[in-house]
């Protein structure tokens, strides 16, 4: 099996850094070295999926309340 390397020190273990860049309306995780801090990747600070799954279900509680059917 074959493990990821950090090319500036060859750590091979990993971590997620909460970031705030400036002038952002938005934060973000950075995937980065954990024994150096190189950054090596971006994600999105909010699960999309996860919050769409939610707002769905809030959704369909709400139309069961008010007698509406809804397809989600």
């Amino acid at each position: 099996m074959a493990y990821s390397k950090c090319p500036h020190c060859n750590n091979t273990f990993f971590e997620l850094k909460e970031v705030s860049p400036s002038k952002s309306n938005f934060k973000l995780h950075f995937v980065q070295c954990s024994s150096c801090g190189s950054p090596f990747g971006v994600i999105d600070y909010m699960n999309i999926g996860s919050m769409l799954t939610k707002q769905n279900k809030a959704l369909k509680k709400i139309a069961k309340a008010v007698g509406v059917s809804v397809d989600l």
